[in-house]
């Protein structure tokens, strides 16, 4: 049975909350995204989440409205999670996760068939 946006929100829980961004990368031929995030000193504890038959990635980082240190190149910046949201919802009959993460200076928005918290 598909697990409800719920639950799979309460697997998640909150230790992403201000965790660093460390990975994100994006195969479209797979449509296959895999997040990785955790303490910004170590690697050990280290989490990732996975999206697997993505229908629609939006990625886009953005340099509008920073303050101090302005980096020259977007892999100078780094990134924390403030929250993240899934959704359930359907499209023409498939069942779906509508996923949006807040992460200062970047907005990120998934819509996928599977989830899984590793």
């Amino acid at each position: 049975m598909r697990p409800s946006s719920q639950a799979l929100i309460e697997q998640i829980g909150t230790d992403y909350i201000d965790a660093k961004l460390k990975g994100f990368s994006y195969d479209h031929a797979s449509h296959f995204v895999q997040i990785r995030y955790g303490d910004s000193n170590n690697n050990e504890n280290d989490k990732v989440i996975i999206f697997r038959d993505c229908f629609s990635v939006s990625i886009n980082t953005w340099l509008e409205g920073m303050n101090g240190t302005v980096p020259r190149k977007p892999d100078e910046m780094d990134f924390f999670f403030h929250e993240i949201t899934i959704e359930d919802i359907e499209i023409n009959g498939v069942q779906l996760y509508k996923c949006s993460m807040i992460i200062p200076m970047m907005d990120c928005h998934i819509t996928c068939v599977t989830i899984e918290n590793c």
